[in-house]
């Protein structure tokens, strides 16, 4: 069952007892807590929401850590340094996309706080399932169409922005461990349909059950949750159209905005910095 794999994988790459997770207020973190746990591992939660603007996921990380004693930290994520951080996130975290600059963005202020040496994360994990809104609408039937998108999508160069977060956890000298990515999972659910994945109606169903006893403990939780979504990341970068420096090309879209930066050669990127 996952429940084994997961343990096996934290169990062989966390040489440590304490370990950091990256904890949200989805399934996929929450599960990996649970199973550092069982391990008898000592966890230490981290979480983030804008200055001003508590989140479900801030606010439901809290309530997980709680439930199952485990520390918890939260990162109030400041508003008044988006242009300078726009640059950091793009020269030195060479985030070339919108999602990636906005998935990035809370780590800026997160792992300067983070004391242990391993820092785990679900990213990935919904890509198994088929779970964005363009996955279930085109290419979750036939089978064979179901499987060879999801490993299209992990054959991705920055599935996830996955990149971001290894960068971030090595300028802060720290391991990033992410149990959801790899050979090791990929057997397990390649396996399963959409349907199979997705029994009673339930998203997640198999992890959900291995660890059934521990989510009984929670009020309900979601399951698919984007990061900058929840935490309205996306609509604090929605600033950076008011910036004529940044928004040089007077887009009406940050995904505009952040293409135009990404194209730039490295010449040209640092006059305009400079």
């Amino acid at each position: 069952m996952i429940d084994t794999i997961l343990e096996n994988f934290i169990d062989r790459e966390v040489q440590s007892k304490r370990v950091a997770l990256l904890l949200s207020g989805g399934v996929d973190s929450i599960s990996l807590g649970i199973a550092a746990q069982k391990l008898g591992k000592k966890v230490s939660a981290y979480t983030f929401h804008l200055d001003g603007e508590p989140s479900y996921d801030s606010d439901t990380a809290q309530h997980v850590a709680e439930t199952f004693g485990w520390d918890v930290n939260v990162t109030i994520v400041p508003k008044t340094n988006l242009k300078e951080d726009f640059f950091t996130l793009l020269k030195k975290y060479k985030c070339k996309k919108k999602t990636q600059f906005e998935c990035t963005h809370f780590g800026l202020y997160l792992y300067p706080k983070i004391k242990e040496k391993y820092v785990m994360s679900g990213v990935g994990a919904d890509n198994w399932y088929g779970l964005s809104k363009k996955f279930r609408l085109n290419f979750n039937h036939p089978r064979e169409t179901f499987d060879n998108e999801r490993i299209k999508k992990f054959n991705e160069e920055n599935m996830g922005g996955i990149l971001q977060q290894q960068m971030l956890s090595e300028n802060y000298n720290k391991i990033f461990v992410a149990p959801y990515v790899g050979k090791h999972v990929e057997d397990f659910f390649m396996q399963y349909s959409w349907e199979e994945l997705h029994q009673n109606k339930t998203e997640k169903y198999h992890v959900r059950t291995c660890y059934k006893n521990e989510f009984d403990k929670l009020n309900k939780i979601k399951t698919h949750l984007n990061l900058q979504l929840v935490s309205k990341t996306n609509i604090f970068f929605e600033n950076l159209l008011k910036d004529k420096e940044i928004n040089f090309k007077n887009r009406i879209r940050v995904m505009d905005i952040c293409r135009d930066w990404s194209l730039l050669n490295t010449n040209t990127l640092e006059e305009f910095i400079n």
